[in-house]
């Protein structure tokens, strides 16, 4: 199996800022490209967390930090370049990254549970609705609070698509003669499980499981999308490792095909695809979240945004919400 070293792409001065980087996404800010992430939360105890943006090829003077009212799971880029759709706490708000103001809630998620905040999300195709689920803090795999969602645009409407998960992570959209798959991770369970999504009806109904990932180290966090049936899928490891890893899989067979190897930090969050002018990289974010300070002293990476080559050639498009 081929496996590439990333190289680190963002180190961070501040502790705060490698904590919990997740969801990075292209988008269009002041009229420049621009990678945003989330940093769920700032430490273990933290609140709040921030959204962070990044102007490729320059200096790094215009990147900023913006704070949320909350702690942010996901943020989507929108047709309406300067805003992105935030997924903070129980809410879904609209945050204008130029000038840091925010709208009132769109949605909030009908799940008053303490414990429970927005997670991960993916915009299904066409930008008119977005999938996203919720994580319980306590990662409690017997008490399953956490659920999966649709939320649609036009509405402003959000359904429980898929109760009793544990931690909601990386989702994945495809097609086939009947209709719209989501491929959806709850991580505790080391899987990746297909469902047939209806939007029009606001189900998904379960279609087998397509990975199997027990038998890799960590466990699946974010998943990007390859477009040839295949994703990546980020491995945060709760143990010590010299380096962390994302592997390339296909939906069809499950096998592992090739890996991505981030030295010094060994949890790694998400993967996202870019098209650049010296080709398709593949971006992944990492925390030092939950390290003690022995292991923490081990792994100088943790936290940074990694960079790695790869030999595709294109890579899907990325969508944007449609908002009403």
């Amino acid at each position: 199996m081929r496996s590439t070293e990333a190289r680190v792409y963002i180190d961070f001065t501040e502790e705060h800022d490698r904590f919990l980087p997740e969801g990075p996404r292209w988008a269009t800010i002041g009229g420049r490209p621009a990678l945003v992430w989330v940093n769920i939360q700032l430490d273990a105890s933290a609140r709040e967390g921030e959204i962070n943006v990044h102007f490729p090829g320059t200096d790094g003077s215009s990147d900023s930090g913006l704070a949320c009212p909350g702690r942010p799971g996901f943020v989507l880029p929108t047709a309406d370049t300067d805003c992105v759709l935030v997924g903070v706490e129980k809410q879904l708000r609209i945050c204008n990254l130029v000038d840091s103001t925010w709208t009132e809630s769109l949605a909030t998620i009908p799940d008053d549970n303490p414990r429970t905040i927005i997670n991960d999300a993916e915009i299904v195709p066409g930008g008119k609705a977005v999938v996203f689920g919720t994580k319980d803090t306590q990662f409690d795999a017997d008490a399953k609070l956490a659920q999966l969602y649709l939320y649609t645009a036009d509405d402003d409407q959000v359904t429980v698509l898929v109760d009793k998960q544990v931690c909601s992570n990386g989702k994945v959209f495809a097609s086939d003669a009947n209709g719209l798959i989501l491929f959806d991770i709850d991580t505790p369970t080391r899987k990746v499980v297909r469902y047939r999504l209806d939007v029009a009806a606001r189900t998904a109904t379960p279609d087998g499981v397509a990975l199997d990932l027990a038998n890799q180290v960590g466990f699946p966090d974010g998943m990007c999308d390859c477009g040839d049936g295949t994703v990546i899928v980020a491995f945060f490891n709760p143990d010590f490792a010299e380096k962390g890893r994302a592997v390339r899989f296909s939906l069809a067979t499950g096998e592992a095909l090739e890996e991505w190897t981030t030295p010094g930090s060994p949890r790694v969050t998400c993967p996202l695809l870019v098209k650049r002018p010296s080709g398709v990289k593949l971006l992944l974010t990492t925390a030092s979240e939950g390290m003690p300070a022995d292991m923490r002293a081990k792994c100088p990476n943790a936290g940074c945004l990694f960079i790695a080559d790869t030999q595709f050639a294109d890579c899907p498009a990325p969508e944007v919400v449609q908002l009403s």
